[in-house]
């Protein structure tokens, strides 16, 4: 009884830790989408990078619309990073446990 135990929560414990390994490559992936979806904080790369700044957008909506979009990949970028950092924390807890 106790052999069948202890080989229950090595299979536990080893599911959870491809799980956790998942959702930390998963984490990682779209961390590296959201950090490049982002704008840089200098205003010196639009010739490089070939975009052009347009001032058109003379509503209220269309010149906050920028920040908002950035301000919530930045929000996203922390939450992801959050999610993962708890992920390592709990990969290793478990390593050394067990």
């Amino acid at each position: 009884m106790l052999n069948f135990l202890a080989l229950a929560t090595a299979d536990l414990v080893a599911g959870i830790r491809i799980a956790l390994a998942a959702i930390i490559l998963i984490c990682t992936g779209f961390i590296i989408f959201v950090v490049m979806k982002q704008s840089g904080n200098s205003d010196g790369t639009e010739a490089f990078t070939g975009t052009v700044r347009n001032d058109d957008n003379d509503s209220y909506y269309g010149r906050n619309a920028g920040a908002r979009s950035e301000a919530r990949l930045k929000l996203w970028t922390y939450i992801c990073a959050g999610v993962m950092a708890v992920c390592c924390v709990v990969l290793i807890v478990l390593a050394a446990v067990l």
